[in-house]
């Protein structure tokens, strides 16, 4: 056997593994996912590229995902309407995706390709298929050991696939300038001095899409109001007429928004009075928010503020402004058949005392007969007015705070 030959052919071969050799994590931790029914099976690094394995799974058990079609609502509402067709799942993947590093939009990375799924037109999918897919993006960083993988903002229809929190192995690069061995000089032969170049007059960058400039991200985590702990929870949103949804079963959180939107979030979790909060990223000059949410378990005895009931000046009326928190109460009961209250209506101490007494427990009731209306049995409800008698603050400037509707956890 020629040895220069074997020799040579091993060379190549060793050539071959270090060439293609890369930090691979399968498996990775993703601390949140847009949608159940896509996992990230291995994210493997070359020198050239971020090669991110996934995996989409339609199950004949579950609801089926639409891409293409209208989404179920997460809290179904009559007046939207409800898709018919329901054997089958439309699925793309968007050239627009990008990999981000949390908290630092600017450091994108952008997608160059896709194998086994299309990028420009929709495959069918029919339940129980399982399609594996690959995508394709510019090489991370070394040192960045946490992306996120952000195809869109979900629209007409569309559920996008976005993953925060993606943990993998990707340590700093050793400098290979600093050696131990020390490195003979050498004297450089003589040389001419080398023309200077000619000058070329910068060209300005492409600007970023509209898509890239418009992201922002809101993270945050979603607590018990009582222990502060961390609790499982969904939060769901409008966006494009959508409704969407996170579920985290850590608590924590983290969603791509659109920065020339106005958002409103509603948090909800079983056990606990949901609530919400508003959102306007346009208004401020950052791209990453915070904001962690505190819930009020359902526990026996517990007295729970309903904050944004309002009734016509000096009425019982409810007015629309009001049937948005409502709707949470309507949800929180349903949710939990068990569950009795006592609702609880309060004013201020300005004004004649028998008439402010019979204005509350008015006020009370109407809250009682919106959620009978809605289809909770009237014997889950009690209703009671206290008038001025329960003040929560003495101080003229806060008095509309003594103006509110309660309620009371009063069997589970």
């Amino acid at each position: 056997m020629n040895f220069k030959l074997l020799s040579a052919s091993f060379g190549a071969i060793l050539l071959s593994i270090h060439t293609s050799f890369g930090q691979v994590t399968e498996n990775p931790k993703v601390e949140e996912s847009s949608v159940p029914y896509v996992k990230i099976r291995k994210v493997e690094l070359t020198d050239a590229n971020t090669i991110i394995h996934l995996q989409f799974i339609e199950k004949q058990s579950q609801q089926p995902q639409f891409r293409s079609q209208p989404r179920m609502p997460a809290f179904p509402d009559s007046r939207i309407p409800q898709p018919q067709k329901q054997d089958q799942s439309q699925i793309w993947l968007d050239p627009e995706t990008r990999l981000y590093k949390p908290g630092e939009i600017d450091k994108k990375f952008k997608f160059i390709r896709a194998e086994n799924i299309t990028t420009t037109t929709k495959t069918a999918v029919a339940n129980g298929d399982t399609v594996d897919f690959v995508a394709y993006f510019e090489r991370l960083t070394p040192g960045i050991e946490e992306f996120d993988f952000y195809e869109g903002r979900s629209s007409a229809g569309n559920q996008s696939w976005n993953f925060y929190g993606i943990h993998i192995k990707n340590p700093l690069k050793k400098d290979a300038t600093k050696s131990s061995k020390p490195v003979a000089k050498t004297t450089a032969p003589a040389k001419k001095p080398a023309a200077k170049p000619p000058v070329k007059t910068p060209q300005k960058p492409a600007p970023a899409s509209k898509k890239e400039i418009e992201m922002a991200v809101l993270k945050g985590t979603i607590y018990n109001g009582k222990t502060k702990e961390p609790i499982a929870a969904q939060l769901s949103y409008m966006e494009g007429g959508d409704t969407l949804q996170i579920r985290s079963s850590s608590g924590k959180y983290r969603v791509g928004v659109d920065a020339d939107e106005k958002y409103k979030f509603r948090v909800m979790a079983r056990g606990y009075y949901g609530s919400s909060f508003s959102l306007a990223p346009g208004d401020s000059s950052g791209k990453a928010f915070n904001q962690d949410v505190y819930l009020t378990p359902l526990i026996v005895g517990e007295t729970i503020l309903l904050p944004n009931i309002y009734f016509e000046t000096s009425q019982y009326t409810l007015l629309p402004e009001s049937f948005e928190e409502l709707n949470r109460l309507v949800d929180v009961m349903r949710d939990s058949p068990t569950v009795k209250i006592r609702v609880e209506g309060h004013t201020d101490n300005v004004g004649d005392f028998d008439k402010n007494l019979d204005l509350s427990r008015q006020r009370a009731e109407s809250v009682k007969n919106y959620l009978i209306e809605k289809g909770i049995e009237s014997g889950r409800i009690e209703a009671k007015g206290y008038g001025g008698t329960r003040p929560i603050t003495k101080g003229s400037e806060d008095r509309k705070k003594n103006r509110r509707v309660e309620f009371v956890i009063t069997e589970m």
